[in-house]
């Protein structure tokens, strides 16, 4: 009766919490990673940015290597001409309706202060920057989903366990139960047996409530925004044949390949490229230009249809020179300055970066200690609470050494579990640092 008290108790819990999932959907890690990838708010945006600067390079080739045309066109009215008093005689100047129109073509010539090609290299550069950007942001999406799903598998996996004890401290309260109503056992030894029962009863429930909690972290890293529930498949697993290479090569490749130095290796460019731009204004700007005109002068007795227009055409070559050099000088400085720092800033961040990477291996290592070390604990004391119970029934054993092997059962798989979940959380880690993914 009271096993199937305690299993009902449990599992009006899971229910009841339950109740408000509309519809739950089951997937896999790569399914959950590609669903955050086609969802994520910030790496949608990203790139509708990228979109965006690949559009800026089509915008500054067209303003460089294509003429810049302009059309105008003007009417205008004279309500009151200019009078030229001449020899006693007064003339008017200019008629009552004047028309211009005009057509200029403009276009800088590449050579001495006009580094147009400095503008277009810029330009990429800030598109690759953007590109970059995405990708930091799928690499940090990628993570936060892995992390979110090992989770939800952790807290599953916890409930299994809680489960299997509560199954195990039941089994035993029914052998002390009825052994106490034959009179073999005493009436304390059932009610401890009972009060181990209730004890799991709140460890279960707490453990149910945190897979729903991670399953909505799960949701939250995917991007959902809809009714939608997830669930998600497999168990945590650990593979003891994986091999990321020596802690030198994976400190060196770490400094090399993650993002953020990647980022920071074109800002460094761009600024590059502005010193270049900034010292091509110490000289002059050559431009070639063209200019046609169509014009018509006409009083108001001759009709809209019958005015004469007459063109004029010109073309050449113009200069201009910004004299201001210490002004030049200022922006140059501050140019070079900011090359500098970003090599400061480059060095800085692959130092840190080592350090996450020689944590993250630690952590590693640490965990595969731990779940060598568990795995056997876990053999053993299963093989215990076996031996536990059956000397238990035959009277060999009492039943505190059936409780302490079941405590120590429950706190073995909780400990390899862990174990486990630790060493899939610091190689999700190590993979965010190397930009990789698996």
């Amino acid at each position: 009766m009271n096993k199937i008290k305690s299993i009902l108790i449990a599992g009006l819990f899971f229910i009841t919490a339950g109740a408000g999932f509309s519809q739950t959907r089951t997937i896999t890690l790569p399914e959950a990673i590609s669903l955050a990838k086609s969802n994520n708010s910030d790496l949608v945006i990203a790139r509708f940015d990228e979109l965006k600067a690949n559009e800026y390079v089509s915008q500054v080739y067209s303003e460089n290597l294509v003429p810049t045309i302009t059309l105008g066109s003007t009417y205008q009215r004279n309500f009151k001409k200019q009078v030229l008093n001449f020899a006693g005689q007064s003339v008017f100047l200019g008629t009552d309706n004047a028309i211009t129109t005009s057509l200029s073509l403009n276009e800088p010539i590449p050579l001495l202060g006009t580094p147009v090609f400095s503008g277009i290299q810029i330009a990429k550069y800030y598109s690759d920057l953007a590109q970059k950007n995405t990708k930091s942001k799928e690499i940090k999406v990628t993570s936060t989903v892995k992390k979110s799903y090992y989770g939800v598998l952790l807290a599953k996996q916890v409930i299994d366990v809680n489960k299997a004890s509560l199954d195990n401290a039941q089994s035993n309260l029914t052998v002390v139960e009825s052994r106490y109503r034959n009179g073999v056992a005493t009436e304390f030894d059932y009610l401890r047996a009972k009060v181990k029962v209730d004890n799991i009863i709140p460890s279960l429930s707490s453990s149910q409530s945190n897979l729903l909690l991670s399953k909505k972290n799960l949701k939250n890293a995917i991007g959902n925004k809809t009714d939608e529930e997830f669930d998600v498949m497999g168990n945590l697993s650990y593979d003891s044949t994986e091999v990321f290479g020596t802690t030198d090569a994976l400190l060196e490749r770490v400094a090399k390949e993650n993002i953020s130095v990647k980022q920071l290796s074109v800002s460094k460019l761009i600024n590059q490229e502005l010193i270049r731009v900034d010292k091509a204004t110490y000289m002059p700007k050559l431009y070639a230009f063209a200019n046609y005109g169509l014009t018509s002068n006409e009083d108001d007795g001759r009709s809209l249809d019958r005015y004469r227009f007459f063109n004029t055409f010109n073309m050449g070559i113009g200069l201009s020179w910004n004299l201001n050099f210490f002004r030049t000088d200022y922006k140059v400085h501050q140019s070079e300055i900011e090359v500098r720092k970003s090599d400061e800033l480059i060095a800085d961040v692959k130092s840190k970066l080592k350090i996450q990477a020689q944590s993250v291996l630690l952590r590693i290592e640490d965990a595969k200690k731990r779940i060598r070390a568990q795995y056997e604990t876990v053999k053993l004391s299963e093989r215990g609470l076996e031996l536990a119970n059956s000397s238990f029934k035959n009277g060999v054993l009492t039943q505190i050494d059936v409780l302490d092997a079941n405590l120590s059962v429950n706190q073995s798989r909780l400990a390899y579990i862990q174990a486990v979940y630790d060493y899939l959380i610091a190689r999700t880690d190590l993979e965010e640092l190397l930009n990789s993914e698996k």
